[in-house]
C-alpha cells in the first residue's frame, strides 16, 4: 500500500468529511459589511440566534454610515441574543465609526486593517477574507483546534499556532472550506467534551486520538 503525504492524508479526511456532510465546506460570498458585522455578532453565539440578531441589526443599520450614527442603548438592544452583547454593542458602532474615517466607508480586505478595528481577531478577520472577498486563508475556531490537534495534523496550544501549522500541511485549495466542514464534525461526532463519538467517526482509520486504547467507544 502506498504511503500518503501528508498533503494527501489532509485530503482524504476531506473529502470523507465533504462526503458525510454534503458539500466540501463550499463559500457562499457576501455583502462585506454583512459578513463583518454578523461575524462580529456571531462571536461566542450559536448559528440560530446570530441569524435572528443580524436580521434584526441590518434591519436598523443597513450600511456601515447608519451603524456609526447608531445610539448605544438602541443597539444593545437589538443585539439581545447575543452573547456580551454589552461589549459587542459599543465595539460595532466604534469599528463602523473607524471604517468612515479611515477606509473610506468600506470594509478593508487586508487582514491588518481588519485586525486593528475593535473586537477583531484572527478568527473574525479570516472570516472576512473568505466570505466576503473568497480569499485564502484559515479561519481556525474551536472545533478546527481541536480537530486538527485529535487527527495529528498539528500539535498546538492555540489557535494562532493552529492557523500557522494548518497552512503547511493543508493544501491551500482547502483552506476556506475547513471551517464549515469542521463546524458539523465538531457539532455531531467530535464533541468537545472528554468523551467524542469515535466509535462512530468515519475519520477513526486517520485520528490518532482514535486510535489510542482510551479513546471512547461509544
Amino acid at each position: 500500500m502506498a504511503i500518503l503525504t501528508a498533503h494527501e492524508r489532509v485530503r482524504t479526511v476531506m473529502d470523507v468529511l465533504a462526503a458525510t456532510y454534503r458539500g466540501r465546506g463550499s463559500v457562499e460570498l457576501g455583502e462585506p459589511y454583512r459578513v463583518l458585522v454578523s461575524t462580529v455578532i456571531s462571536q461566542r453565539t450559536r448559528e440560530e440566534q446570530t441569524t435572528a440578531v443580524s436580521k434584526r441589526v441590518f434591519a436598523h443599520y443597513p450600511d456601515i454610515a447608519t451603524l456609526a450614527a447608531a445610539q448605544e442603548s438602541e443597539l444593545l438592544g437589538l443585539l439581545i441574543g447575543s452573547e456580551y452583547r454589552e461589549a459587542k454593542a459599543p465595539r460595532l458602532i466604534s469599528m463602523a465609526k473607524i471604517l468612515l474615517e479611515k477606509h473610506g466607508g468600506q470594509v478593508p480586505d487586508d487582514i491588518d486593517a481588519l485586525l486593528a478595528l475593535p473586537g477583531i481577531g484572527r478568527k473574525t478577520a479570516n472570516c472576512v477574507l473568505i466570505y466576503a472577498f473568497n480569499r485564502e486563508a484559515i479561519c481556525v475556531d474551536t472545533h478546527l483546534h481541536k480537530i486538527a490537534n485529535r487527527l495529528g495534523w498539528v500539535s498546538t496550544k492555540t489557535p494562532e499556532q493552529t492557523e500557522k501549522a494548518l497552512k503547511i500541511v493543508m493544501p491551500r485549495d482547502l483552506w476556506a472550506g475547513s471551517n464549515r466542514l469542521f463546524l458539523q464534525h465538531g457539532r455531531a461526532i467530535c464533541l468537545s467534551s472528554a468523551l467524542p463519538l469515535c466509535s462512530r467517526c468515519p475519520l477513526q482509520t486517520w485520528c490518532t486520538y482514535a486510535q489510542e486504547p482510551t479513546a471512547p467507544q461509544r
